[in-house]
C-alpha cells in the first residue's frame, strides 16, 4: 500500500515524506515505550493500561511533529487536524492495545515484544497512510 502510493505521486517528495515520517514515528515510539515501561514497572499498572496511555502520550507527540515537519501542515486549520488526527490516533491506540493483548496472551511472549511488533506493523501501514491522506492532505 505504501509503496503502490509512493510511486503514483511525486516519488522523491513522498519518500522524503515516508522518512521524516518514520524518524518522527521512532522518536514517538520511543517517547510511548518510555510512558509504557514507567507505568507498567515502576508504578505497577497493568500492562495493558500502561500501552494505552503510552500509545496516548506518543500519539500526541507524533501529531505536533507531524504537522510541523513532515507534512508542513501549517496553513490548515489546526483544529480539524486535530479533530482527524484524534480519529486515527484513537484507532492506533485501540489496534496497539488490542494486538499487544493478543499477542502476550496468546503467544505468551513479553508485553514489551507484543508491543514492539504490533507498533511496526501499525506504524508502516495504517498511521503513515491515514496521517497523509486523512489528516494532513500532504
Amino acid at each position: 500500500m505504501v509503496i503502490k502510493y509512493l510511486k503514483s505521486q511525486n516519488y522523491s517528495e513522498n519518500f522524503k515524506k515516508f522518512i521524516r515520517f518514520q524518524l518522527t514515528a521512532l522518536f514517538a515510539t520511543s517517547i510511548d515505550f518510555f510512558v509504557t515501561i514507567i507505568l507498567k514497572e515502576y508504578f505497577h499498572q497493568h500492562y495493558t493500561l500502561a500501552v494505552c496511555v503510552g500509545a496516548c502520550v506518543g500519539a500526541l507527540t507524533a501529531f505536533s511533529v507531524n504537522r510541523y515537519w513532515v507534512f508542513r501542515s501549517l496553513e490548515r486549520n489546526p483544529m480539524g487536524q486535530v479533530f482527524r488526527y484524534f480519529v486515527i490516533a484513537a484507532g492506533s491506540v485501540i489496534l496497539n492495545t488490542a494486538g499487544t493483548y493478543f499477542l502476550t496472551e496468546t503467544i505468551n511472549i513479553s508485553y514489551i515484544l507484543s508491543k514492539a511488533i504490533v507498533a511496526l506493523i501499525i506504524g508502516f501501514t495504517y498511521s503513515f497512510y491515514f496521517s497523509k491522506r486523512f489528516v494532513f492532505y500532504a
